[in-house]
């Protein structure tokens, strides 16, 4: 999967390494698990970075457009001047945007949050995101 980066936090409300660039609501705490082939960011509301205090993530994948449209109840939307598709269930509200053209094997970036208690960090990282560096 490539070199590992060091593990770093933020935490104030902005985010940004080689692959994206965000705001946050300035009370949660962002890891960045990245390395230099992909990125993942994980957002919690806490410095105890357990998996029962994370919020949400946003990550690259590489995912397969023809399976994702068989949501039905997936809404289109545009993050980043990217398209995809929002799923939400009332528990998660998870987006997968397309950064390349293909069908299979697309380049997606993946925002995936607790849709009962932390739709507005979602709403405000979707918003603001800016891909710097799409994943090889």
């Amino acid at each position: 999967m490539g070199n590992n980066s060091n593990t770093m936090t933020s935490s104030g409300g902005n985010f940004e390494n080689q692959w994206v660039k965000f705001q946050y609501p300035s009370q949660l705490v962002i890891l960045d698990n990245s390395n230099s082939t992909h990125f993942r960011v994980e957002v919690y509301k806490s410095t105890n970075t357990t998996i029962e205090n994370m919020v949400g993530e946003v990550f690259s994948y590489k995912s397969n457009r023809t399976d994702l449209s068989c949501f039905t109840r997936a809404k289109r939307i545009t993050i980043a001047d990217k398209s995809g598709i929002k799923i939400e269930d009332g528990l998660l509200v998870c987006s997968y945007v397309f950064l390349s053209g293909d069908y299979t094997n697309t380049k997606t970036m993946i925002l995936n949050f607790d849709a009962r208690n932390h739709r507005d960090a979602y709403q405000k990282i979707a918003d603001t995101i800016v891909v710097k560096k799409v994943p090889g």
